[in-house]
């Protein structure tokens, strides 16, 4: 089981304490808040290198909303001033899905756009960018990019669904290589442990300056930083959950064979998607469980 890498706080001279951006409530706060608009507009300009003016964000980030909240999905939807729709997260520990969930959620985020009368041809793009704090890949670069394609005749079917992975590890294979890349100095803060290394990027980029004052105002409120330091403890939790899982042989599928294991398997693999926030759709697909099933499951995790 991948471990979390993000620190509860950013390491400081004095002690003093600064959250860090790694984790995905800070993220979703310093990222998902129209406030921080042009921090935001920033990053996406650099990550995904296309030109961004404007955006707006669809459900900004409410710090009131996170209240009890215990979904474990904090993903921030963006719509370009293109028309493209964004879907932006940062995901900290090795998800069991995290392949299926991430094609499932960008076609819910492009077949969301038909209605009566719509032609598909006035549908827009939409891009996944998820950041990962882990390795998925087995291959060198840290930013892969994926798009319907036929390889054995190199066509490219369309461009309309586009997913971003990046993995986090890597970015000390690449940090000094590749030091004109615009993505490194914000992939350098989001990936931060220390004050000094929160310096360095800022330093790089006047954009990630300014996530950087904003981070420590972040930081300052008192609310926040309530909030925060919960998210913290529902994450431990549900690490704590899942490797319990995987030791019993729930998890992983180390229990085969019999049916009755296989049916206890995917029960607790449903129980484990369900506290990382999954809806019933995907989890009906990823378990075989039925709608039935996974209620009366939902029902015994949020009792708990």
């Amino acid at each position: 089981m991948t471990k979390q890498n993000f620190p509860p706080k950013i390491i400081t001279p004095d002690g003093s304490f600064i959250m860090s951006p790694k984790n995905d409530f800070a993220f979703r706060l310093l990222f998902g808040d129209e406030k921080n608009k042009e921090i935001t507009i920033a990053f996406l300009r650099a990550m995904l290198k296309i030109p961004v003016k404007d955006i707006k964000i669809k459900d900004p980030f409410l710090l009131k909303q996170m209240a009890g909240d215990k979904t474990g999905i904090l993903d921030i939807r963006i719509v370009l001033d293109s028309g493209v729709q964004v879907d932006v997260e940062i995901q900290l520990s090795d998800h069991p899905a995290i392949r299926e969930r991430v094609l499932f959620y960008n076609s819910r985020l492009y077949t969301s756009q038909l209605s009566s009368g719509y032609g598909y041809h006035l549908l827009k793009k939409t891009i996944s960018l998820v950041i990962l704090d882990y390795n998925l890949f087995k291959v060198e670069p840290m930013h892969t990019t994926f798009r319907h394609y036929d390889q054995d005749n190199e066509i490219e079917l369309t461009d309309v669904q586009e997913v971003h992975i990046v993995e986090l590890p890597k970015l000390k294979y690449h940090q000094k290589q590749h030091r004109n890349n615009p993505e490194i100095p914000w992939l350098m803060f989001l990936n931060a442990a220390t004050k000094e290394e929160l310096i360095m990027a800022a330093d790089a980029e006047p954009k990630v300056a300014k996530a950087y004052d904003r981070l420590r105002d972040m930081s300052e409120d008192e609310e926040s930083r309530r909030a925060y330091e919960e998210r913290i403890t529902e994450i431990i939790e549900v690490d704590l959950r899942m490797q319990a899982a995987e030791e019993r042989g729930e998890l992983r599928g180390e229990i085969k064979g019999r049916e009755e294991g296989i049916i206890e398997e995917r029960i607790n693999q449903a129980k484990s998607l369900i506290s990382l926030g999954m809806d019933d759709d995907f989890i009906m697909t990823v378990t075989k469980l039925s709608e039935d099933e996974i209620l009366h499951l939902r029902s015994e995790v949020e009792s708990e």
